[in-house]
């Protein structure tokens, strides 16, 4: 969602699935306690490590042994054993161990080849899961004696897991460690335990399988409801000396999907608001005046043009975003404000008959439809094409999250322009035939004979308010441009220091156990770095080997490196120190010979994920030809785009230099983050600037002014600005999100310059241009308050969701619609009564052509005096 779809990330990402395909899903889980290396600790896991072999999933019956990874165990007994044969549940083997081990590190150099793998043959396998636990090898009666001091001992002195015989750096385990005088290890605040199940990939082929959000995984579903077992067992877990944080496969798809949907309650009280709000101010304050099912109709529309959206976009084959799921909000501002608009200009142009000699031309009501259009439909035209335009440049972007967004906007505001104009108008004309006929606003059965409006509902405070704002504005002009233009010099400075960072651990809800564990892992494991990959394709492993080699120790030496795990280094050492292997020729058929036994040993089994063969391998045999391998590493953490940047071009200039053939590229989970933070600034930049221009040319067409188009771009400019700095005040940084909802700020602030620029365009007042000013603020200035206020009231909700979606949403569409409120409310007609164009050459009544006017709070505004105003 959040990367160019033609990226290094995702191309590698591509690769990677094809050849290196994940087969396994990991469940990770971080202990914290005053001291997690203690005895009481350590009983801890291990009652959890019970809890969850014995739990079930309730729809399969499957259990954790069921669904697991499984790797042999390459322990041996101890010539002297420590402890008695036992068996437990899943867990059952055989303890193998002796000196050698230690003394050789691998107990493969003890045995000839044939004797060890045929030893090997008889090797149980065990439940993949890594913790402390495995010291003790997963023994219960050992464990449950362990003391305080035994803990200590035995984690400073273990360098093998006694669960599968690999080599294991148990201080990668634990996190802020504590030392004494001499370095020894006497204490951990947190300790990591993992499981790690498999796919069932028969499943999946059977179409038994569900989709994890996060990642795009296809999982069994016996899997996937299994990690949700997982969850509650960790969860019913209690203890009074330890704390548990977890973190299934699952959980980062699930928490972030749900919290954005789960928020959506805040649109349909979004809805219930505006619903209120239309209704107590498209008609009057009287029961046959108030229009509640006009309201309801138009509300309905932007329903329909919703779902129309979502539909005709997802026909075509254009993804669904979870971003979109804030659409609705910015449909109904934008839906609303084309109503009032329409019952505005209706309103005003029965008001202009009443007054004409020619009364009963206001009984034909498609003809008034029809004048209607004509005057309404030049502003709702303006402002929605110009939407429609600047949404779909939008959707020529790069960032798919963006790139959908923008299109299904540009489709639903559409949509709302076409049904306001339609569907909306026709219902107008029948509720204008109940109003006539006295008929109840709400129970249209109900006719009120003799009925007579109060006086009370046909008070206009807001038109009186704006006659009178008007003419003061007018006397403070040079002071609104000096508060202007410090407001002008705040905002650039604002935008000036705005960060540019991205990280999709903000899409998690702040009071989720997900966030918690964010957490509690960045306190105790921040310096572990993301798991990195170079990926290859084998040319000749004979020739390139030393290469490799040569390479894997510059790379160690890298400074945005952590270390590295290259295979082959180890590889040789091993080769070096078996007696069957020594003083041979490096061939392809050596290599082939050596590596099969290698991967099937304590020292190289952790290494077997990274080699594909062209068949399987077997210990006793030469492995097939290698056809593709992998170094891992880890990348030190970067956490600004600057630190990215350097990281990326080290490892670029590292393999540059070595130009290592078959090299196919390099991956890394934080690649995601940094590519999309080298992206999302110029993105953001080019569809401000694309939507500027378009801006610039749809209202210079529409308006048939270039010193009016100018002045509009202007106030929107201004309120983009106001809006960055906004961002930057309240500790939000540029991400995708945001990028989006600058965009969005544009669409949204252009409707408000546009509607006074063109009342400005079209009054004719007979008077200079602070008069036309004066005139065009009566005339919509109500209107576009109301319309400001419509498209602030769903936003406002959002402040209460947990949703990093809708709060960025939410801090910035605040500020664009106050902000785009000031600039076209009290700047721009300030520069209009300065260097404001000349009216159009028309013959159209501004009383009616101008009549973007709410009826609930305006009157009739033909006698509002036109007196000087001193300049």
């Amino acid at each position: 969602l959040w990367l160019p779809q033609d990226s290094a990330f995702i191309k590698m990402l591509d690769w990677q699935n094809e050849h290196f395909p994940t087969h396994f899903r990991r469940q990770m889980l971080m202990w914290e306690a005053p001291n997690v290396l203690s005895a009481e600790a350590i009983r801890e896991m291990w009652r959890l490590h019970l809890a969850i072999t014995a739990a079930i999933e309730p729809k399969s019956g499957k259990t954790w042994s069921d669904l697991c990874a499984r790797l042999p165990s390459l322990t041996v007994e101890e010539t002297s054993a420590d402890y008695d044969d036992y068996e437990l549940g899943t867990l059952e083997f055989r303890r193998r161990r002796r000196e050698a081990i230690e003394e050789l590190d691998d107990i493969s150099f003890a045995l000839s080849r044939d004797s060890y793998c045929g030893a090997l043959e008889d090797m149980p396998s065990f439940c993949y899961e890594t913790s402390l636990l495995e010291i003790w090898g997963l023994n219960e009666d050992v464990i449950m004696s362990l003391t305080d001091e035994q803990v200590i001992n035995d984690f400073n002195s273990a360098t093998i897991s006694n669960v599968f015989g690999f080599k294991t750096n148990f201080t990668s385990y634990v996190g802020d460690v504590k030392r004494d005088d001499t370095g020894k290890i006497v204490g951990a605040g947190a300790a990591t335990h993992t499981w790690i199940s498999k796919v069932d990939e028969a499943a999946v082929v059977a179409g038994d399988y569900r989709v994890d959000l996060a990642s795009g995984q296809l999982v069994d579903s016996t899997n996937m409801d299994w990690e949700k077992i997982w969850l509650e067992t960790v969860f019913n877990l209690r203890s009074n000396f330890t704390k548990v944080h977890a973190n299934a496969a699952s959980s980062f798809g699930d928490v972030s999907d749900s919290n954005i949907w789960g928020d959506v309650n805040f649109l349909i009280l979004g809805f219930m608001l505006m619903f209120a709000f239309v209704n107590g101010t498209l008609g009057r304050r009287n029961k046959v005046e108030q229009r509640p099912l006009l309201s309801f109709i138009g509300l309905l529309s932007v329903g329909m043009a919703i779902l129309s959206s979502y539909g005709i976009c997802s026909a075509i084959g254009i993804k669904y975003s979870p971003v979109n799921s804030i659409l609705p909000l910015l449909l109904i501002g934008l839906g609303v404000d084309d109503m009032f608009i329409i019952t505005s200009v209706w309103d005003n142009d029965t008001q202009a008959h009443k007054r004409s000699e020619n009364k009963e031309l206001d009984d034909d009501l498609e003809a008034k439809a029809g004048r209607t259009m004509r005057h309404a439909g030049v502003a709702i035209t303006a402002t929605s094409l110009t939407d429609v335009t600047a949404f779909a440049i939008g959707a020529t972007t790069q960032l798919p999250a963006l790139q959908s967004f923008c299109a299904y906007a540009s489709v639903g505001i559409l949509i709302v322009f076409l049904l306001q104009a339609s569907f909306f108008l026709v219902f107008l004309i029948y509720d204008e035939r109940r109003l006539r006929q006295n008929r109840n606003g709400l129970l249209w059965c109900i006719t009120h004979k003799d009925w007579k409006p109060s006086h009370c509902s046909q008070v206009d405070i807001l038109n009186i308010a704006f006659a009178w704002y008007g003419r003061t504005i007018m006397k403070l002009r040079y002071v609104v441009l000096v508060i202007t233009g410090i407001l002008v010099v705040l905002s650039v400075v604002g935008t000036s220091l705005l960060k540019q960072e991205f990280n999709p651990n903000w899409f998690v809800p702040r009071d989720s156990y997900l966030a918690d564990y964010f957490i509690t892992h960045k306190t105790y494991f921040d310096n572990e770095g993301a798991q990195s990959f170079f990926f290859f394709a084998n040319r000749s492993m004979s020739t390139t080997l030393p290469k490799l080699i040569e390479f894997n120790l510059e790379l160690e030496n890298a400074d945005s490196v952590l270390n590295v795990h290259g295979w082959f280094n180890l590889f040789k050492t091993y080769v070096q120190l078996n007696g069957e292997l020594t003083n041979r020729t490096w061939t392809e058929d050596f290599i082939s010979e050596a590596v099969s036994l290698f991967l099937f040993t304590p020292t190289g089994g952790a290494y077997r994920n990274d080699i594909v063969f062209q068949g399987s391998i077997a210990c006793n045999v030469s492995a097939p030809p290698m056809k593709y391998f992998r170094i891992p590493f880890k990348h030190r953490p970067a956490d600004t785009p600057e630190q990215q940047q350097v990281a990326t071009q080290e490892i670029h200039d590292l393999l540059a230099r070595f130009s290592l053939p078959g090299y196919e590229g390099a991956w890394s989970e934080a690649y995601s983050i940094w590519e999309t933070n080298s992206v999302v600034g110029e993105e953001l930049l080019r569809n401000l600037i694309l939507t500027g221009i378009v801006i610039m040319i749809m209202t210079n067409i529409l308006l048939v002014s270039v010193r009016t188009a100018c002045l509009v771009l202007l106030s929107v400019t201004g309120t983009v600005l106001g809006c960055a700095a906004t961002m930057y005040i309240t500790g939000f940084t540029i991400d995708t999100v945001s990028c989006i909802s600058l965009v969005l700020s544009i669409g949204l602030s252009v409707d408000y310059s546009v509607h006074i620029a063109h009342t400005f365009l079209t009054e004719k007042s007979g008077g200079d241009r602070l008069d036309r000013v004066v005139q065009s603020l009566a005339h919509v200035g109500p209107a576009v308050l109301q319309g400001g206020v419509s498209s602030l009231i769903p936003f406002v909700m959002l402040a209460f969701s947990n949703s990093h979606v809708f709060v960025t949403f939410f801090i910035v569409f605040t500020p664009t619609t106050i902000l785009g409120m000031y600039y076209a409310l009290v700047l721009l007609p300030v520069l209009l009564s300065f260097i404001g164009p000349t009216p159009y050459e028309s013959e159209d009544s501004p009383s009616v052509a101008n009549g973007h006017v709410n009826q609930a709070f305006s009157q009739d505004i033909s006698n509002i005096s036109s007196e000087k105003i001193d300049s």
